[in-house]
């Protein structure tokens, strides 16, 4: 006669709660770090990094502004402001930028902020505006936003010489393209080292981020010319 084992249902559940255990564990070795033989979406998973209860220093360097919409023949005086966890900070203000000039601030911004709870971290922004600084009021230019686990997340906990797409929430299209502000990033918590941020060392290659709600056009323009008559003469060497 043949016989059957049937599990009873504590045994049941055992198996359950070990599988699901096994699940967890796999990809990791011993001291529940990536094994070296674990596939590469198991190593990615066990790299996901979260920020911890504990104190902050957020760097930021204001670099650069370009192809600012502003009207031709006009100019302004641009300042960013950066509000991260409710504190505002601004970089100085520049004098008679206009559509065709590029604003130069190469400005260091430091946040040092203690104690921050991980639901402050998980829902903190990183805002930044650029203004156009009035006796009254600044008038707003460009705005882009970062969640602060965003830059995090990435690779040394930072992001270096980044060209952002701005637009104007305050504007009639708010999918319009209002200016490029070119920013480095870097966040250190307790453990973390420190990246220092330095001049970009390859300034001619640009790297942009884009929100969501952007989608920039590119046009290339071809020149061709036929003729020229009548030029003034020039001196030996600018010809």
């Amino acid at each position: 006669m043949t016989s059957f084992f049937k599990p009873k249902a504590d045994d049941a559940k055992e198996d359950d709660k070990d599988k699901e255990k096994d699940k967890k564990d796999a990809g990791k070795d011993k001291d529940g770090k990536p094994a070296a033989d674990a596939k590469p979406e198991e190593k990615d998973s066990a790299k996901i990094c979260n920020m911890k209860r504990g104190d902050y220093m957020i760097h930021l360097m204001v670099e650069q502004a370009k192809e600012l919409k502003i009207a031709e023949g006009k100019s302004i005086d641009p300042i960013v402001e950066i509000r991260i966890l409710g504190e505002r900070k601004f970089t100085t203000a520049l004098k008679g930028i206009n559509n065709l000039t590029v604003a130069n601030w190469s400005e260091h911004v430091f946040f040092e902020k203690k104690n921050v709870e991980e639901e402050q971290l998980a829902m903190a922004k990183v805002e930044i505006k650029l203004l156009d600084k009035g006796f009254i009021k600044d008038a707003l230019i460009g705005f882009y936003e970062f969640d602060l686990t965003y830059i995090y997340q990435q690779e040394g906990h930072s992001l270096m010489h980044k060209w952002i797409i701005m637009s104007n929430p305050e504007g009639a299209d708010f999918s319009e393209v209002t200016g490029y502000l070119k920013i480095s990033m870097a966040i250190t918590g307790v453990g973390d080292n420190q990246l220092p941020i330095e001049d970009d060392p390859e300034p001619n290659v640009e790297s942009f981020i884009s929100p969501s709600t952007i989608k920039p056009e590119f046009y290339q323009l071809y020149v061709r010319f036929f003729a020229a008559q009548h030029i003034v003469p020039l001196d030996t060497g600018f010809g």
